[in-house]
């Protein structure tokens, strides 16, 4: 155990930057840009062309009185539970490079011959990594997504008190802020899941190709869709490829969803009319669990996962 622990802190040493160094950058330029604004609204108006000018601070004092507790939460809380997107695309860019790099660089490098020589098997090696971007790396994003919506709260604070209103009515009674964390926890690994086959199969590429891996990666599966179009007139792998990357999709959007339906479910009692929000179309996590194509998708990913470690015992060589 004390072996895998390691082998996970070296993925995490070795790769700081994309794993903990680039989303703090994200949230850096997020809380900037909230800053920028913020000093810019309490410096009196902006103008909006044609519009005319319009006070800031006046609109959130407006907002704040008038606006209805439930249309505050949904906001605040969509608000808040976006974040999670922005860094997901990073995670997902992040994810590729990483898997096709993982087990082709140490080949390249020479440095397999080392590892080669510890008391550590080819299984523990290739699952380190598998779990370093499966399990390590969306925990280190989800803690600074929570991070930068604590200082999105914290920056909106300060525009409240500039603008003389209350900023627990306005903002921190109607974050959800826990509920909102977990969202955003179960969301990244919930995609992280339906993602299980493309980390398999670049895992597997980057233990088998000697040459180019983005190309031995990506060069198949395009050509494969257009052979099995050409030929035999049928989708089947450009199916299932889509049918995983929108369950990926599913996955971030179920919370949302979750928070429309219930913003909806609060607004039948008040109005005749319940909102479109109830209407969604995306299955929610115990629908997906149900849903045979997920599971398919994991068996398929875990079968690459250990076609990966098979086929390291064997590539000792350095190129």
């Amino acid at each position: 155990m004390n072996t895998f622990v390691t082998l996970l802190k070296r993925e995490y040493w070795e790769n700081k930057t994309s794993f903990f160094w680039v989303p703090l950058v994200i949230t850096g330029i997020t809380i900037f840009t909230a800053t920028l604004g913020l000093i810019i609204a309490s410096s009196g108006s902006i103008q909006t062309g044609e519009y005319g000018s319009h006070d800031l601070g006046g609109l959130f004092k407006l907002y704040d009185v008038s606006v209805d507790a439930d249309f505050k939460a949904f906001a605040t809380q969509s608000a808040l539970y976006s974040a999670v997107y922005s860094f997901y695309i990073v995670l997902a860019i992040v994810g590729f490079f990483y898997c096709l790099g993982a087990l082709y660089d140490d080949r390249k490098d020479k440095s397999i011959l080392f590892w080669k020589s510890m008391p550590v098997s080819d299984s523990q090696t290739v699952l380190s990594k598998a779990i370093s971007v499966i399990i390590v790396a969306p925990f280190i994003y989800w803690l600074v997504i929570i991070s930068t919506n604590l200082a999105m709260l914290i920056i909106g604070t300060v525009f409240a008190w500039l603008s003389d209103v209350n900023a627990w009515s306005a903002l921190w009674a109607n974050s959800g802020f826990f509920k909102i964390a977990v969202y955003q926890l179960a969301a990244m690994y919930m995609a992280m899941l339906w993602a299980i086959p493309f980390v398999g199969y670049l895992l597997l590429v980057s233990s088998w190709t000697k040459k180019v891996p983005f190309l031995v990666a990506t060069v198949p599966p395009v050509l494969t869709v257009i052979a099995e179009g050409m030929i035999f007139k049928t989708a089947h792998v450009f199916s299932f490829l889509g049918e995983k990357m929108f369950g990926v999709v599913q996955a971030l959007v179920a919370p949302f969803n979750a928070l429309a339906v219930e913003f909806s479910q609060k607004r039948a009692d008040v109005e005749d009319d319940i909102p479109i929000f109830d209407e969604l179309e995306f299955m929610s996590f115990g629908q997906q669990f149900q849903d045979s194509g997920f599971w398919i998708g994991i068996i398929l990913g875990a079968a690459m996962i250990a076609g990966a470690i098979y086929i390291r015992r064997f590539r000792d060589e350095a190129f």
